[in-house]
């Protein structure tokens, strides 16, 4: 199976490679079942996270096609486009198997753009006026060296937070201060806090706690 150079920890969260598993990734997925559906709203997913419900056809097109994936594929694909919770359920039930498997470089691909647009988007957010005045020990700092300074291995604790939709108003209260500052103790101390977490499906925490100790 071929891995990113960057993003490890999401790439591994984010689906697998049993091919009998409901979250194998190379096949559509979801994460329900017909009990939970209804609470869960969640889109239909290829790949390891790229999740269809927000994204409009034209757009899921567009990325498959980037990562090389054949056109009366990618269509196939992209019908699933805005679909969420039930209806995610049920297309993935319908057209699982009839869809096929992407092949191990398109799920690479799709992986690299997908987790670059986070990147981009956390930066965004830590390069924020608002955020660097609320957080930044220093806010007259420049928006690039807010971020430059930030550890790398923090930057990659907060776009896996982002990918999963985690990296919210809420989080930012109790973790941003200490990403600014470079706090790599407390900031380690706060993200293997449960308390703070119980959103958080138990996998994904431990791995977000374990990458960040054996970094």
């Amino acid at each position: 199976m071929l891995e990113p150079n960057i993003g490890i920890l999401t790439f591994r969260a984010e689906g697998d490679n049993v091919k009998s598993s409901r979250d194998y990734s190379k096949k559509i997925h979801w994460p329900g079942n017909s009990i939970s559906c209804r609470k869960n709203n969640s889109g239909v997913t290829i790949g390891r996270g790229f999740d269809l419900g927000d994204r409009t056809r034209s757009e899921i097109l567009m990325s498959l096609q980037i990562a090389g994936v054949e056109k009366e594929k990618a269509e196939r694909i992209s019908d699933a486009a805005k679909l969420k919770g039930c209806l995610a359920y049920k297309f993935v039930l319908e057209n699982r198997d009839a869809i096929g498997e992407i092949t191990d470089r398109q799920q690479l691909s799709l992986f690299i753009v997908t987790y670059g647009k986070m990147k981009k988007d956390v930066e965004r957010i830590c390069k924020t006026k608002k955020n660097i005045v609320d957080y930044h020990p220093n806010p007259d700092i420049s928006p690039s060296l807010a971020w430059d300074n930030i550890p790398e291995k923090i930057k990659d604790i907060l776009i896996d937070l982002r990918y999963r939709g985690d990296y919210n108003i809420s989080t930012r209260s109790y973790l941003q201060k200490l990403a600014y500052e470079g706090d790599l103790e407390k900031f380690g101390k706060i993200l293997s806090d449960r308390s703070l977490c119980l959103f958080v499906p138990k996998d994904r925490f431990k791995r977000r706690v374990d990458f960040y100790e054996n970094f």
